[in-house]
């Protein structure tokens, strides 16, 4: 099991880790292939982690986006890190947000950061997947990274 702040993650909804940091599914995504990036070590704020943990979370994110954009069949991404309880982070563990996006997904292109504001904080707990649909995603999305 992996820590993500006051969550353990099963092994199951993680679809990449290397050696500093991983990508798993998210309970309540924002759009379809919306995933999140953390780094192995539970750290807080941003600014906590070491140069390294930095460059292999955003390395790992810039691989997740490429994956995700073509399976979710995306023409831009949205990345998003939300650092500290006033800009929006509910979760105390470091993460990028990595959205897949496309034309008309949302009617003002800044709502989605709206979106991520409210989605694991005001959506009702029956928004949440089921761990089934967690893990039948992320294997999914494992694949493309076995290939390589």
């Amino acid at each position: 099991m992996l820590r993500f702040g006051q969550h353990l993650i099963k092994p199951s909804v993680v679809f990449l880790k290397t050696e500093l940091s991983f990508a798993l599914v998210n309970q309540r995504p924002v759009v379809p292939g919306h995933v999140l990036v953390c780094p192995l070590r539970p750290v807080e704020r941003f600014r906590d982690l070491c140069p390294e943990e930095v460059a292999d979370l955003f390395c790992v994110a810039q691989r997740v986006g490429t994956v995700v954009e073509k399976h979710f069949c995306g023409t831009s991404l949205t990345i998003s890190v939300q650092d500290g309880p006033e800009a929006g982070q509910t979760v105390k563990h470091v993460h990028v947000h990595v959205l897949p996006r496309r034309a008309g997904d949302f009617s003002r292109n800044d709502d989605v950061y709206e979106a991520l504001q409210r989605h694991d904080k005001e959506d009702p707990p029956d928004k949440s997947r089921t761990e089934e649909e967690m893990a039948a995603e992320a294997a999914i999305l494992k694949k493309y990274f076995q290939e390589n």
